[in-house]
């Protein structure tokens, strides 16, 4: 999983079927001190998740593995949002 924070979204109106009612948010990847990186990732969105919040990404073949993303073409999930992180041991 990756911590990221939702910087945008992707409207797409084609698509495959599979995907319709999906929305697609764009996430930077951060640091544990939320410091943004440099990758990004176009996540399909499985939690209510908005533009602004901290995000919990899933990629890969965990990523089809929600309720709402299963057996369907995708490679990235949101499955959660961050209320809170406590790292004991700073880097």
């Amino acid at each position: 999983m990756i911590l990221g924070k939702v910087i945008g979204t992707v409207w797409s109106t084609r698509k495959d079927e599979n995907l319709v009612g999906a929305k697609f948010l764009i996430v930077r990847q951060l640091n544990l001190d939320y410091t943004p990186k440099d990758s990004t990732v176009i996540a399909v969105d499985s939690v209510g998740a908005g533009v602004g919040e901290i995000v919990l990404v899933a990629q890969g073949s965990s990523a089809r593995q929600t309720t709402f993303t299963h057996n369907k073409p995708v490679d990235a999930v949101i499955m959660a949002i961050v209320d809170k992180l406590d790292v004991a041991i700073k880097e």
